[in-house]
């Protein structure tokens, strides 16, 4: 009887010592272990955004999915991530972009999307991490308007095309990406006239003033080229910001000139006019 109690305390103390060892082991390798990171997109529904990309990646994409954020909404969309760094964007209004592994990139003559984003770059040493997604405006929106109004006069003969020095952004730091934008602007289905500027490095923008050919709405004969960018730099406009700011474009012609002045979106009419 007595050895089989020596032999029972012996197991128990040998498991004992091999639990202890194996805990001590898993606490130390945590680091290898992934953080699984909850994404919460519902100040997108708030904002109007039904629907979305959400995007990880670490030295290499991780996982891309197109979801519905109303599906998740109050829950987030998880993803295992490593602890020692990992990025997370949340788009929405992606159309016209052509994603690639860490970019949103709009090839000459597609038209900027209305795009929304949320981003962040991160290292966690825990189990769990959780990410309140915000979005952020990502393009100038570009108001034509003539004679104050956003309708063209009738038999209005010209297009306009807007090219700029940066072509998409980096979806996780949200930086401007240099590469060539061209994309045409003429009134849409009830006759009135936008464009679409993505977050630019700097103002160096040009607006082509054309007239279509009898088969292109978005092609034809140059006729004015235009300094946009340094209308926008004449009003302080400022690519940096969180969220970017609307302009409006005052056109005027006559059979002499056109005239180009920047307006503040939000603001009283008044102007100021830049021969350009």
């Amino acid at each position: 009887m007595e050895t089989l109690r020596k032999t029972v305390c012996f197991a128990v103390g040998a498991w004992v010592i091999l639990w202890s060892a194996s805990a001590c082991s898993v606490k130390e390798d945590r680091r290898e272990c992934p953080v699984y990171v909850t994404v919460l997109t519902d100040r997108f529904i708030q904002g109007g955004m039904d629907a979305g990309t959400v995007s990880f990646s670490a030295a290499t994409l991780i996982n891309r999915e197109d979801i519905s954020f109303l599906s998740i909404i109050g829950k987030g969309y998880t993803q295992a991530c490593p602890r020692d760094y990992a990025r997370a964007a949340v788009l929405s209004g992606v159309e016209n972009g052509r994603m690639m592994e860490e970019a949103l990139i709009y090839p000459p003559g597609r038209q900027a999307d209305l795009l929304w984003i949320s981003s962040e770059i991160f290292s966690r040493n825990a189990d769990e991490y959780v990410i309140e997604a915000e979005p952020h405006k990502q393009y100038c929106m570009v108001k034509f308007m003539f004679d104050e109004s956003p309708r063209a006069p009738e038999g209005y003969p010209w297009r306009f095309r807007i090219k700029a020095g940066c072509s998409g952004l980096n979806i996780y730091t949200r930086e401007p990406i240099e590469g060539e934008y061209s994309s045409a602007v003429g009134p849409n289905a009830v006759g009135e006239w936008y464009g679409v500027i993505p977050r630019q490095k700097a103002n160096n923008m040009l607006l082509e003033v054309f007239l279509p050919y009898e088969d292109s709405e978005t092609e034809g004969r140059l006729e004015y080229t235009l300094d946009l960018g340094k209308s926008f730099e004449k009003i302080g406009y400022d690519w940096t910001e969180e969220d970017l700011k609307d302009v409006a474009v005052k056109v005027g012609y006559t059979s002499a000139e056109l005239s180009v002045a920047i307006l503040d979106w939000e603001g009283d009419n008044s102007y100021l006019n830049e021969e350009i």
